[in-house]
């Protein structure tokens, strides 16, 4: 069995053709099959190697390898398409000289002459052969006028294509029904995509062909062309759609659809590949969280989904951040420091296994990592200015006596050796405040909020410098 990933470098890797990449590659796990990558660049004018460079990163952190492809060879190379036109030409010359294929003189003003007359009459627009029998004269004729021919492919008349395909069943197309004899090769000598991928798959001895539904209608086109060249027909199953929140296809419009910024925004690689997965998939024992191991070992071609997946922004923030809460404490915090960086704090200056413990303690706040910043502010930062919540709590009565207390005690009798374990008790004995009459006023005065981490555990890590100097700052704006 092999199967193959094949995306146009034209743009960012979009979320959609991720999910492609992720279930062709559970699939190769699953049957221990090779995975080819190939790089469709046909497109002259948008394809560029940045972005095939770019795509290829991409790939490699969702941890997807491949067996063969542009960058690791193989034997059935080369991986580029833009490298494999001696191949394309050969096919070319043989449909040519069997009547299979012939040159188009049509111009783009008279084709579009015919699909407006077609519209205003109703119908759809099917090519009418009108250069299928020309002889050399006017063959001649036409090229003294300079024009530059397409190759077009003579669709067999009668003919019925029947796919059996792994999620939608069997689809009948019939050749009369595909729009007429179509463009193989274009008036610049470039080949067209429904014509060089079926090459291609049969070429590098594609077993299997996973890939989005769009491209079902141009499947009896390219089964067409395997017929004429006596060339095999991989097996299809084609995916359903990714949508959006409106149920129409996935756009920017509705989010994030570049790989590329799910990384960047903190998104760990792992919890995408299992949510791009659950988008074309579903476990039978209904977990949602597993890992490649767990999904390769469980999925079937069979058991694709049948119907449009709908992208939800917030269950995959909602997983990514089951993902983060599992890590191991030093793989998170090498992951949440360059966020960390980013946001201008310098992890240098803090003492590693006390920035592990910060990290540990705000860390089940976070969906992805680029959260940490908002939330380790609270021990990374000298004075947390108090929100909207805080104020209004501190400007209570009881709260200025539990703020002057804290600002007598913290200044007068404790210290680094004791302040943690006996500030809160002291305010309490003192004072005669308890429950959240207590217990509120210190967590505004010393984080800014009345939400976050126990105080147990943060006025350890805050250290004696920063709560003083948070206490003092509170004292001066609420009883001063």
């Amino acid at each position: 069995m092999r199967l193959r990933f094949a995306p146009s470098p034209t743009g960012y890797l979009h979320i959609g053709n991720a999910r492609t990449a992720v279930l062709n590659y559970l699939l190769a796990r699953k049957y221990n099959a090779a995975y080819v990558l190939r790089i469709e660049d046909t497109d002259m004018e948008r394809s560029t190697r940045r972005s095939e460079d770019s795509i290829l990163q991409d790939l490699r952190w969702l941890g997807i390898r491949w067996d063969e492809g542009p960058d690791t060879g193989g034997e059935n190379g080369p991986y580029r398409q833009s490298e494999r036109f001696d191949i394309y030409k050969k096919y070319t010359d043989l449909l040519l000289e069997q009547k299979k294929a012939y040159h188009c003189y049509c111009s783009q003003e008279e084709l579009e002459a015919m699909r407006r007359e077609a519209s205003e009459a109703g119908r759809a627009f099917v090519y009418p052969g009108r250069c299928r029998s020309l002889d050399r004269a006017e063959r001649a004729a036409f090229e003294a006028e300079g024009r530059r021919p397409t190759v077009r492919f003579r669709v067999p008349e009668g003919e019925t294509v029947v796919v059996e395909d792994h999620i939608k069943g069997r689809v009948v197309f019939e050749s009369g029904n595909i729009g007429g004899d179509f463009i193989i090769v274009r008036s610049d000598g470039v080949p067209v995509y429904n014509y060089i991928v079926i090459i291609d798959d049969a070429l590098m001895k594609i077993t299997h062909v996973v890939r989005g539904e769009d491209h079902l209608p141009n499947t009896p086109k390219q089964v067409l062309i395997a017929r004429a060249l006596g060339l095999p027909v991989p097996e299809y199953a084609h995916l359903s759609l990714v949508l959006g929140s409106d149920r129409s296809k996935l756009s920017k419009r509705h989010g994030i659809t570049s790989v590329e910024v799910y990384r960047k925004e903190g998104y760990l690689a792992e919890a995408l590949v299992n949510y791009l997965a659950m988008l074309g998939w579903a476990a039978e024992s209904g977990e949602e969280i597993l890992s490649i191991d767990e999904m390769a070992s469980q999925i079937e071609m069979g058991n694709l989904a049948r119907s449009a997946a709908v992208f939800d922004f917030q269950k995959l923030r909602w997983m990514n951040g089951m993902y983060i809460r599992a890590l191991d404490l030093s793989r998170a915090a090498d992951l949440f420091i360059p966020y960390l960086a980013e946001s201008g704090y310098d992890a240098s200056k803090y003492d590693r296994p006390w920035l592990e413990r910060v990290i540990d303690a705000v860390r089940g706040n976070c969906e992805v990592l680029s959260d940490i910043a908002r939330y380790a502010a609270l021990f990374l930062d000298d004075i947390m200015e108090p929100d909207a919540e805080a104020v209004a709590m501190l400007k209570e009565p009881d709260s200025k006596i539990v703020v002057a207390e804290a600002r007598r005690l913290i200044t007068d009798e404790l210290g680094e050796s004791n302040y943690a374990a006996e500030l809160v008790n002291l305010i309490k004995k003192n004072t005669g405040m308890k429950g959240k009459r207590l217990f509120m006023p210190v967590r505004a005065m010393l984080t800014g909020s009345l939400h976050g981490p126990e105080l147990d555990i943060t006025v350890p890590l805050l250290g004696y410098d920063r709560c003083r100097a948070r206490v003092e700052y509170a004292h001066r704006r609420f009883c001063s």
